[in-house]
């Protein structure tokens, strides 16, 4: 079945060009909390899947993909909204009033699934662990904008895509359309992809699934060329910039400095305010840094070693993993810059620091340079079965190339 585009004018309209072990609970975010359904800067998406829905060119398998933090869940749930609205007559907009709109905004419609990759061990054979479940979406309700971070490796496993399937195959409940809102849809495993081809294979009436990902690469061929696609772009820095702002009540330059600490991911931005994460991570950073600076490899081994970092949960290593970049990003500028590090990014480690040190001991910029591109790149081997330790060993290893104390 070759792809299905949705057209207007006889041109694509769609353009081909989403784990809860830690949550964003701060007190003070409570009283602003932002929504399931929270659509920033997405007018050009909301028009174009309006049009599909007006002629009638919306496909039953639709993959929204675009940059992690980029609103493809919101704006799944949004779409899932206008096919069950029960008050939309003649829109396609939902209401967000009627019950139908309620109970989706809520995770409780029968006939709107979330479904989303979870670790092995909240699986039982092939039945899941159900209050654990539970508890994941009892937080989601409360924080609907949270990102689900697991310190295991979370997948699609083949017992979900056999839930999709006995699902799909049942009448509705009391909505128009079954929808399923896949999110972290490149994590299919093998076995698991097999399946959800067959089933793509094997379209129903009345059933919508709404793949959402990061990597759309990372698909199989065969279920990508079943996809109607849409792209979907992060808010301006700006937007963001005023929701932190106006609704968090984070100061605009300190807004600016997450921002671009967590790449403008909103939900990475409030994560990394809450807690004290922040802090921490930035702590671990200078550690690292004077890890890598004492000779020998002691200061290395006790870095990987300790149960209280980073590298025993795939979540902190992760903001680490953005963190540590950020810093050798920096001490590349103050290493081409000379000594006065005029370059150095706002809200970076002061340059007298162990980033400066680290930067006056590169040898080789080109050095240093790949080691940052391997850094960037390494996003795709997290979402491997990868071992933490072995990981930061490596970094931690190849930090000392850099500097000449490889051996």
């Amino acid at each position: 079945m070759a792809r299905q585009d949705v057209t207007s004018a006889d041109e694509t309209a769609l353009a081909d060009s989403s784990p809860m072990e830690e949550i964003v609970s701060e007190t003070a975010l409570q009283s602003r909390r932002l929504g399931l359904i929270e659509l920033l800067d997405k007018d050009l998406q909301i028009s174009m899947l309006e049009s599909a829905l007006k002629r009638d060119r919306l496909a039953g398998t639709l993959l929204f993909f675009g940059p992690e933090g980029s609103g493809k869940s919101s704006l799944a749930f949004w779409l899932a909204a206008a096919l069950n609205c029960t008050t939309n007559e003649g829109r396609t907009a939902p209401c967000f009033q009627c019950n139908s709109c309620c109970k989706i905004q809520s995770l409780n419609h029968p006939d709107v699934l979330w479904i989303f990759p979870l670790p092995g061990s909240f699986y039982k054979g092939e039945h899941l662990d159900e209050m654990r479940l539970a508890k994941i979406f009892e937080q989601k309700r409360l924080e609907p904008w949270i990102e689900l971070q697991f310190a295991e490796k979370s997948e699609h496993h083949l017992a979900a895509v056999r839930r999709i399937r006995q699902e799909a195959s049942r009448s509705c409940y009391e909505g128009r359309r079954k929808v399923f809102v896949i999110t972290g849809a490149d994590r299919l495993r093998i076995e698991a992809a097999n399946a959800f081809l067959k089933l793509l294979e094997e379209p129903r009436p009345n059933v919508t699934l709404i793949l959402c990902s990061d990597r759309p690469a990372s698909l199989l061929p065969t279920i990508l060329s079943r996809c109607q696609r849409l792209q979907v772009t992060r808010p301006g820095v700006s937007t963001l910039t005023g929701l932190l702002e106006s609704r968090f009540g984070i100061r605009a330059e300190e807004a600016g400095e997450l921002l671009a600490l967590a790449d403008g991911n909103l939900a990475g931005t409030l994560r990394m305010k809450s807690e004290d994460s922040y802090q921490a991570q930035k702590e671990w950073v200078d550690n690292t840094f004077q890890a890598v600076l004492e000779p020998g490899y002691s200061g290395c081994y006790a870095l990987v070693d300790n149960r209280k970092g980073p590298m025993y949960n795939r979540g902190d290593f992760e903001r680490y993993l953005a963190l540590l970049t950020q810093a050798l990003q920096d001490s590349l500028l103050i290493r081409l810059s000379g000594p006065k590090g005029e370059n150095a990014s706002p809200g970076s480690t002061p340059k007298k620091g162990p980033i400066s040190k680290y930067a006056d001991r590169v040898a080789d910029s080109q050095a240093l340079i790949k080691l940052i591109t391997r850094m960037v790149n390494l996003r795709d081997e997290l979402n491997r079965n990868v071992n933490l330790r072995l990981l930061g060993w490596s970094i931690l290893k190849d930090m000392k190339e850099v500097i000449g104390d490889g051996a």
